[in-house]
């Protein structure tokens, strides 16, 4: 590998189609990672698991025609409108890589720092490579968050939606599930279905369903609610036809929309797995969290009307998101950490996804600060990879 060359580190949505896009385009480059393993990992804990987004909106771009996820979906009979299976879209991705990015090396990057000119590169079967620029494409991976109320427990008594296994290992077990978006609220039917004994715990009063989309509409309907990508209505049109609009947002406008845009729900579909089957605890925060001989003792405080009741379980499920944070890429070295300005904790990236270290980029979640929300989903992913294949170009 040249200096001159690429490194991309990920081999999910993001990186797939930035892979691609720069074979188009002739541009030298190595990518890293397991094929589609986040998608894998929650695809493989079992269990009806579906894509919350539009099948038409998660595609993994390139610039041939004919490759996109309804395209995959279509000629074997299956869904491509909503809802989509995860294992499914692990699939899609899987043979995307075979036929656009044969080239990935599924092995980790264990390290990144800056060089004389560029960045050197070690990776975990220890080969050390120059690389002229670095994309960080790694999703979702490594932002797991766990609050600190639930993060003092013992490994073993909590465990983030992302990182579960097996929901079978939790027959039989009172499970308390923490969160009331899509992950937890999927995470609690999973758990009752394989006959652990699920209950929700929600911040919020009430907890927000969406409302199906049909995807025949009136001409009316279509203009006043179009759908995108990104879903329905002309805010979320707005931003997938105008994707680059929001980087020219002020920062703190920005940051703000990204973190209220789509706030926490359950799809459709989840809804009936859910309601009227689970206990569900709304209005309710938890405050202290301790170990006990056999399990977890919880205290919940009421947010309204203050007061607190006890709740003991045998296991704590977090469904409480992820957050950006750089200083969780623990194979970016300190010192190239350090050069990266921030949008609270996720990095500030120019226009062409570079942040403040020349050379280094970052795609998917980690640019949603940047960007916009759209780029919390894959539906960000054309967009990402043609302007920095242009810039690369």
């Amino acid at each position: 590998m040249s200096r001159g060359d690429v490194a991309i580190i990920g081999a999910g949505p993001y990186g797939l189609s930035l892979a691609a896009h720069l074979a188009a385009r002739g541009v030298r480059h190595r990518i890293f990672g397991r094929p589609m393993a986040f998608w894998a990992q929650i695809a493989d804990a079992g269990g009806e698991r579906n894509l919350k987004s539009f099948c038409f909106g998660t595609n993994i771009s390139t610039p041939a025609p004919g490759f996109t996820f309804a395209d995959y979906n279509a000629p074997r009979g299956l869904e491509t409108f909503e809802p989509c299976s995860i294992a499914n879209f692990v699939d899609y991705g899987r043979w995307f890589q075979q036929t656009h990015a044969p080239w990935v090396e599924p092995v980790d990057v264990a390290g990144v720092e800056r060089s004389a000119d560029g960045f050197a590169v070690t990776l975990q079967n220890g080969e050390a490579l120059a690389a002229g620029s670095v994309v960080v494409a790694t999703g979702l991976a490594g932002y797991a968050e766990i609050p600190s109320v639930l993060a003092a427990l013992p490994s073993d008594l909590v465990t983030h939606t992302s990182k579960i296994d097996a929901f079978d290992d939790f027959k039989g077990r009172s499970v308390a599930v923490v969160g009331g978006g899509q992950s937890a609220l999927e995470a609690a039917a999973l758990l009752r279905e394989v006959g652990a004994q699920a209950q929700l715990i929600v911040r919020e009063p009430v907890v927000g369903w969406q409302t199906r989309v049909s995807p025949r509409r009136t001409l009316w309907r279509m203009l006043r609610s179009p759908i995108s990508g990104l879903g329905t209505g002309p805010k979320a049109w707005a931003l997938v036809h105008f994707a680059g609009l929001a980087h020219r947002l002020p920062d703190r406008w920005r940051t703000e929309f990204v973190k209220t845009h789509l706030p926490p729900e359950g799809a459709w579909w989840l809804r009936p797995r859910v309601v009227g089957k689970i206990p569900i605890h709304a209005g309710v925060a938890v405050t202290a969290a301790r170990p006990s001989a056999d399990g977890v003792d919880l205290t919940l405080r009421r947010r309204e009307e203050g007061g607190e009741s006890k709740l003991f379980v045998d296991h704590v499920v977090a469904g409480t998101g992820y957050v950006v944070d750089v200083d969780r890429l623990g194979f970016l070295s300190a010192d190239l950490r350090r050069t990266i300005a921030r949008l609270e904790r996720a990095p500030k990236l120019n226009a062409t996804f570079e942040s403040s270290a020349p050379g280094l980029f970052f795609v998917g979640p980690a640019s949603a600060m940047s960007f916009g929300p759209m780029f919390r989903f894959v539906v960000g992913a054309e967009y990402a990879s043609r302007t920095i294949c242009r810039r690369l170009a």
